[in-house]
């Protein structure tokens, strides 16, 4: 699938390439908000260790890091997480795309 994306992106102009990494930006920044509230919801009364100054630091990290690793979370966080290093990797590639065109 990457390759015909990459293949199809040969073709495109600069314009469109610039259009493309745009969108694709905009996408990235729509799906760290949607990871930035699983994590909300995961972290719940957790928050609350913060106000006890370096115990509340250690206990919050340990319990998050268990929660973290749990399936449900990781089914909830790893495919978004896949579509957002996709993305970034697109726009890596086009951005040397456009190098490229404009030598």
């Amino acid at each position: 699938m990457s390759e015909q994306i990459l293949k199809r992106n040969l073709d495109l102009t600069v314009e469109e390439l610039i259009k493309q990494n745009a969108q694709l930006k905009v996408e990235n920044k729509d799906l760290y908000k949607h990871v930035s509230k699983i994590d909300n919801k995961t972290a719940g009364w957790l928050r609350l260790l913060w106000f006890i100054p370096i115990l509340g630091w250690v206990i919050y990290n340990a319990i998050m890091a268990g929660r973290k690793a749990n399936p449900k979370y990781l089914n909830q966080v790893l495919p978004i997480k896949e579509k957002i290093a996709r993305n970034e990797f697109q726009v890596v590639y086009n951005e040397k795309l456009i190098e490229d065109k404009k030598r």
